[in-house]
């Protein structure tokens, strides 16, 4: 008996040897990244309306390290947060599911005043290259005393993937 479960064994190994993913040949972690534009809702600090659009890029060159820069909570009133940062590739399950943590920094638009945050942000793939991207950030603006605030977003955009 033993010897039948050591060929059986030996059978298995064998045969996972040579299994591969679907992007066989390619790199371990080949140049990746999405590209999006849709709609925000601003939860707090809206400045009188939570619906605003959002652009975002996000890349990572061969590994779960990337970069992120993004036009936030922007509309014909209001010029919103431009911001640039890192992200980290959390969880995927590509082509289909990423999920990605970021860290921003940038400048509030409207009071020219330095902003800092970050999030969340999941990409499902759905047809080819075309997916959906859902966004969830915090942004703190700081000026000054009376008009520091909190930015509570939540968006949902089309997106093209690579």
């Amino acid at each position: 008996m033993t010897r039948s479960l050591a060929i059986a064994i030996a059978f298995v190994f064998a045969l996972t040897r040579f299994a591969r993913a679907d992007d066989a040949g390619q790199p371990d972690r080949p140049l990746h990244g999405s590209v999006s534009a849709g709609g925000t809702l601003l939860l707090t600090g809206d400045a009188g309306d939570r619906q605003r659009a959002e652009l975002a890029l996000d890349v990572e060159p061969w590994s779960r390290f990337g970069a992120v820069v993004a036009w936030r909570g922007f509309d014909r009133g209001h010029a919103g947060l431009v911001t640039a940062g890192i992200a980290y590739e959390a969880a995927a399950a590509r082509p289909r599911l990423v999920v990605d943590l970021h860290g921003d920094l940038g400048i509030d638009g409207d009071l020219h005043a330095p902003a800092i945050g970050g999030g969340i942000r999941t990409v499902i793939t759905l047809i080819g290259p075309l997916g959906v991207a859902l966004d969830t950030g915090t942004y703190l603006v700081i000026d000054g005393v009376d008009h520091t605030r909190l930015q509570l977003a939540a968006g949902a955009a089309l997106c093209m993937v690579w």
